[in-house]
């Protein structure tokens, strides 16, 4: 029996004869036929995507996993979801069976999400453009094309059932890559502690403005009451008090001794012996700083100005009048002092709250500096390029065919033709008139 395949001979090439019964067939064989116009394509495809795929930049990727720190609010939110779930367990249906995300059920704000925004927020990455001069790294002009190329190689997943945050950044530059991933997390605390808008955190800034303006009253009770004592010479007025009391005592009984002995020196002797002189001076001069320790009686602002001209210090007649004053310098200072002690305590307090309550992200897995190159694959870019142009020229060699076996006088041609024709036209007159 004869076969109705060709015989293949070098050297001969038989004309394609299209048959309806044996179409892949001799779409094979119209393949073999053109096998050099598809190899050609082949190598050159090879070559190109080669030189593509060594042209493209490595890439390197650091990536750092992050633990959102939990405070009073989202622990609630964690409990009350946990209760939710359990509900739905006991029902027989469990949240997680489902698919269900109980934060987004809810409508509660989770930590993860609210990191993940403000990593990705424009004062993070205008921080980031900034410290490492990326408009320059990107060869971009202004901020917002930066900031589209920086979002681009930066990668933000938050896993749904540990709330572990991925954070993965790409660049060329691998120590670049490492770097900026520490700096996203440096500055993602920074904003994230700016933003707190905790109870505690608002007492806190409460209390400190508060703890300026009792500093300042204290200083100048303070102040004042130096001043005063200063002015006046007093200290302590009960202590002052007994103290000049015991003098004048003192004085008063040396002024009734010399007195007395005056007494017996003028019985004996006249007024002019130079010992009954002597005496008399002595008693004038023990009633002269008796008068003056003991003063006379004056108003309390008279009182003070005489404690200043009379001498170094205050009389016993006028003390009672100047404790008075000083008794109240020495109460306002002693209670701004309570207060300045109690606002300083509170507000230790409020600050080791907010500490607790803070919004700081703990970080699990550091980036660290990528040892191998996340891209380019250049063997799957030249299989695939490879690949996609032995299609394309296999495409190509079917629909050349299927149009060349195509009647003249068929519309498609017709159509091409006359396209063909007003391209050509349009063409010499494009070169017409450059050639002028």
């Amino acid at each position: 029996m004869e076969s109705s395949r060709p015989i293949l001979v070098p050297g001969y090439e038989p004309s394609f004869q299209p048959d309806q019964q044996n179409g892949r067939t001799e779409k094979l064989w119209l393949l073999w036929r053109e096998r050099r116009f598809l190899w050609r394509i082949l190598w050159m495809a090879a070559l190109a995507s080669t030189i593509v795929a060594f042209l493209i930049p490595r890439r390197y990727e650091s990536t750092a996993r992050l633990v959102p720190g939990e405070t009073s609010s989202s622990s609630m939110g964690a409990a009350l979801m946990s209760r939710v779930a359990g509900a739905a367990g006991g029902s027989g249906a469990g949240a997680a069976g489902l698919g269900l995300d109980a934060a987004g059920f809810l409508g509660l704000k989770t930590p993860g999400a609210f990191y993940i925004e403000v990593l990705r927020s424009r004062t993070v990455q205008d921080q980031l453009i900034n410290k490492f001069d990326l408009r320059t790294h990107y060869s971009k002009k202004y901020y917002r094309d930066t900031r589209k190329k920086l979002d681009r190689y930066t990668d933000i997943q938050e896993d749904k059932k540990s709330g572990v945050i991925t954070l993965t950044v790409t660049d060329t530059d691998k120590n670049l890559a490492a770097t900026m991933v520490r700096a996203y997390v440096d500055e993602m605390n920074r904003v994230a502690a700016g933003l707190n808008t905790s109870a505690a955190h608002r007492e806190r800034e409460f209390l400190e403005q508060r703890l300026k303006t009792a500093k300042q009253d204290l200083d100048d009770a303070v102040m004042r009451m130096s001043q005063f004592s200063s002015k006046h010479t007093m200290m302590d007025v009960q202590q002052q008090g007994k103290a000049m009391m015991e003098a004048a005592a003192k004085l008063q009984g040396e002024l009734i001794a010399s007195e007395s002995e005056l007494k017996g020196l003028q019985q004996i002797y006249s007024d002019d012996n130079v010992r009954v002189k002597s005496m008399k001076a002595r008693v004038g001069e023990l009633k002269t700083q008796l008068t003056r320790m003991v003063g006379d009686y004056t108003e309390p602002n008279a009182a003070a100005e005489e404690s200043q001209v009379a001498g170094s210090y205050p009389s016993i007649r006028t003390l009672p009048a100047l404790g008075y004053s000083y008794a109240e310098l020495y109460r306002q200072s002693k209670i701004q002092e309570s207060v300045f002690d109690f606002l300083t305590h509170q507000y230790e307090m409020a600050r080791i709250q907010e500490a607790k309550e803070l919004p700081v992200v703990r970080v699990m897995d550091e980036g660290d500096i990528p040892e191998k190159k996340a891209s380019p694959h250049r063997s799957l870019i030249i299989a695939l390029s490879v690949l996609a142009a032995l299609v394309l020229g296999c495409v190509w060699v079917i629909e050349k065919e299927n149009w060349n076996q195509l009647p003249t006088d068929d519309s498609h041609r017709l159509l091409a033709s006359e396209v063909e024709g007003e391209l050509k036209s349009f063409l010499r007159k494009v070169r017409g008139n450059r050639i002028r």
